[in-house]
């Protein structure tokens, strides 16, 4: 099958789709410049490197009043964790001051529950996993270059509560949230795109905290939480490769964000080495069977199907009934992010030898 195109180039045309087409300023458009910026970096290309530096400078000098999201006042407007990457990866040290102003006023500013917990505004007592791809990276990015070790700790205490929170050790998975419409409950159910939330954090906290304090007690702990999170994946894969937007429920739609963030974190961990070796082979495989069903969801020129839209425990109190009868929606905001992510990562195991080409993986 000749498709002449290769996983970067595939990348790159979503992320101009998302240019085109998602004007809103959220997190989504955030998430998108970390992607981006990471796919420029892998592949090879730096005048994407340099046009998110141009893009999120008008955040970092304070110039974006608004940028929808529960972290918007705290975070997101001063370019969140795609200004943090840049600046960790030393793209952008003019953003340093910026970051740390940030960081402080979140740690500061942002409501908590009794525990600490970052909770929804306006919603006492809501706990959703959405929140620690928002912060936790972020938080470990700007400790890294701060030297600060409370954001680090922040971060890591984010993560581990909220996973004790809202994971389900039955079936290895998040559930999205915790007090959802005023019931002070767990969702029952297991959203994907929520799962890919909480591997989105771990990932990038695995592989730059012990790059930063590689003594730190939490790493074995945040390695567990990766590994179990992974074995629920595999347990719950789709046999066309995806993850359903209720994880659990094979009836409701396959979900194209939540596949493209769980693949994310497979990724990273073949290469960096958050997967035991003797799991390499097992898990290779099921990335591999998950790009290869993913493709049947986006088009050559980036379009990208089966996005469930905004999601904060939709229906009654996020049953596997409500997560079903949700919509899916064609190049939504939320889809761009986590694929440019995976397709970035892609690049990285084909160079490597890991996984086959984009055209031998459709030819075969």
């Amino acid at each position: 099958m000749k498709i002449g195109v290769s996983y970067g180039d595939l990348g790159l045309n979503m992320w101009a789709k998302f240019q085109r087409d998602v004007p809103e300023v959220s997190y989504t458009r955030i998430l998108a410049y970390h992607a981006a910026a990471r796919l420029g970096e892998t592949y090879g290309h730096p005048e994407v490197v340099e046009e998110i530096r141009r893009e999120v400078e008008p955040y970092i000098r304070g110039e974006i009043p608004k940028v929808g999201g529960a972290y918007g006042p705290t975070v997101y407007r001063f370019g969140g964790n795609a200004a943090a990457f840049l600046l960790a990866r030393g793209y952008m040290p003019e953003a340093k001051e910026s970051q740390i102003m940030s960081a402080n006023k979140l740690i500061a500013e942002h409501p908590r529950d009794p525990d600490g917990l970052y909770e929804m505004p306006g919603r006492p007592g809501k706990i959703w996993i959405d929140t620690v791809f928002a912060v936790c990276p972020f938080l470990v990015w700007v400790s890294g270059v701060a030297n600060e070790p409370k954001f680090l700790d922040e971060a890591v205490y984010q993560m581990t509560v909220h996973h004790r929170r809202l994971f389900d050790p039955s079936v290895k998975l998040y559930h999205q949230a915790f007090n959802s419409n005023g019931i002070r409950e767990l969702t029952p159910s297991h959203w994907s795109r929520g799962e890919g939330w909480g591997l989105l954090a771990l990932t990038e906290m695995l592989y730059d905290i012990p790059r930063i304090a590689p003594n730190h007690p939490a790493i074995p702990e945040l390695l567990k939480e990766y590994r179990d999170n992974l074995e629920g994946c595999a347990a719950s894969q789709d046999p066309s490769g995806l993850w359903h937007q209720a994880m659990e429920d094979f009836g409701s739609f396959l979900e194209s964000s939540g596949t493209g963030l769980i693949l994310y974190a497979i990724g990273r961990g073949l290469v960096d080495g958050m997967i035991a070796n003797e799991d390499f082979d097992r898990f290779r495989e099921v990335y591999i069977k998950g790009l290869k069903g993913l493709m049947g969801y986006i088009a050559l020129d980036g379009t990208i199907y089966n996005c469930c839209k905004g999601c904060l425990g939709p229906g009654y109190n996020g049953t596997t009934a409500d997560y079903a009868l949700y919509e899916w929606v064609r190049n939504n905001g939320h889809g761009f992010g986590p694929q440019i992510l995976n397709f970035s990562q892609a690049v990285v195991l084909e160079q490597k030898g890991i996984i086959p080409s984009l055209e031998k993986l459709m030819a075969n």
